[in-house]
Order: C-alpha cells, then sequence, then structure tokens
C-alpha cells in the first residue's frame, strides 16, 4: 500500500509517490543522497529546533520525522509528518534564514546531511533536480493551504478521518484487522494535527471505533475499515449500519 517503509534502491526508485526522491530522475536522486553524511537518530532525538541559524538540510531514508511548530501561547503543536523520500530544513538551506519549525525524530530515523553550500551547487549544476526540490516546497505549501481549508470547515470527525487517511496511506502497513499506523502519535499530537481539542478528538475516536472504522492500541491506530472511512472523508457522514454491512460482505 505504501512505499514508505521499503528500504531504497537506486535502481527501482522505491519510494513513496510524491516524495522527493521519488520526483527525481535516477542521476539525480544517487548524486543528491551522495552528499553529505549519513546520521541516524533515536526516537524523540531533535534533527533542528524551531529558530536555529543551522542550515544544513536532511533528506530522510528511513522513518519518520514530525514537524512541530511554536504557538502565540507558548503551546507546541504538530504540523505535518515527513517520511522516507522526503527532504526536510531545505527553506534554510537555500535562503540561510533561522529554521521556521522543529524537527524531531518520529521513529528511529535515518537520514542524510547536506551542507547548505552542497545542496546549492548541486542545484545550481542539476536544474532539472532543483525545480522539483521548488516543485517539492511548493507542494507543502500548497498542502498546507489545503489542511487549513479542510480544518476549517469540515467536522471534527472528518477532520480525524482525513488525518486517518493520510497517515494510513502514507505510513500505514498491513496488519490482521486492517492497516496500521507505523507513527507513534500521543492524543495530544493527534489533536493538534487534526486541530481540535482532546476531548473532541476523544469523542471522534469512540464514534469511528463504535462504527467498526478503527481500532486503536497505545499510541497506534488501525484502520479496519479503509472504504467507510473514504466513505465519511467524501460524503462527510458515515453510512447507516445497513450499508456498512453489506459493504463488509
Amino acid at each position: 500500500m505504501s512505499h514508505a517503509h521499503q528500504p531504497w534502491s537506486a535502481t527501482t526508485g522505491a519510494w513513496r509517490p510524491g516524495t522527493l526522491l521519488d520526483r527525481l530522475r535516477e542521476a539525480d536522486r544517487t548524486a543528491l543522497v551522495s552528499l553529505g553524511s549519513d546520521r541516524r537518530y533515536s526516537s524523540g532525538e531533535a534533527l533542528m529546533l524551531d529558530g536555529d541559524s543551522s542550515t544544513d538540510a536532511f533528506v530522510v531514508l528511513g522513518g519518520c520525522v514530525k514537524v512541530l511548530g511554536g504557538t502565540v501561547d507558548g503551546r507546541t503543536v504538530l504540523l505535518s509528518l515527513r517520511g522516507a523520500g522526503d527532504m526536510v530544513g531545505e527553506l534554510a538551506a537555500m535562503n540561510g534564514t533561522p529554521r521556521s519549525a522543529s524537527v524531531f525524530a518520529a521513529t528511529a530515523v535515518r537520514v542524510r546531511v547536506i551542507p547548505a553550500r552542497s545542496l546549492r551547487t548541486f542545484m545550481a549544476e542539476r536544474p532539472e533536480a532543483a525545480t522539483a526540490i521548488h516543485a517539492s516546497v511548493a507542494d507543502k505549501l500548497r498542502r498546507a493551504t489545503r489542511h487549513r481549508v479542510d480544518f476549517t470547515t469540515a467536522s471534527t470527525l472528518v477532520r480525524l478521518a482525513l488525518a486517518l487517511q493520510h497517515l494510513a496511506e502514507a505510513y500505514g502497513r498491513p496488519y490482521a484487522s486492517g492497516v496500521r499506523i507505523e507513527v507513534p502519535l500521543s492524543q495530544p499530537e493527534l489533536a493538534s494535527l487534526v486541530g481540535v481539542s482532546d476531548p473532541s478528538l476523544q469523542r471522534a475516536f469512540r464514534r469511528l471505533r463504535e462504527n467498526g472504522l478503527i481500532k486503536t492500541e497505545y499510541r497506534r491506530q488501525i484502520v479496519c475499515r479503509p472504504d467507510l472511512l473514504r466513505h465519511l472523508v467524501e460524503r462527510g457522514t458515515l453510512p447507516p449500519p445497513a450499508a456498512q454491512e453489506g459493504d463488509e460482505r
């Protein structure tokens, strides 16, 4: 279902569709991941901190990272997740500005750390790859805008369904009872990602569990009925119980 947890191959370019490494031609992809140095982070370790003056870019080769931002009232919220094939920190590398968000390892992570000068030289020498990097940045901005629109107009239930659908597609693995999301997220992190309070999130989770769409484990979610989750996202409502039973058969 997802390429997010598959090992990378320079021959096949087996990366999750839509990631930077998936966009690049084989020669550009190989050249990019040969820059800089390999580094590994344990879950919870910081790759970069908001306001940092560091300018390295990071290409995620394995695992998943959390992008965190600070609010005006001092809270930390989960902005997005990035997985294998994605690049983080590229804005500071390209323009030298301070970091605009913090990035922490959500799981054990392997990255390629690329100095800013090396990335800029790479982009100058490989215009097609530079276009792909700029397109990747533009896509992140578009997704952030779409996220704001969806999450300010949709109900809490639909917001949660949207988030779970994306997480299952990007970071899911087949499991006995469905698709298990392999990124460990706490309830406050999920609440900030969905843009709701903890009690509202709990009520939405309860409805999805009662209708058989999901099961929950400690810091893990299992999507049992992707078809019904998709129905909820597309139509804004759960199908009646009789229809649910008919679909399952």
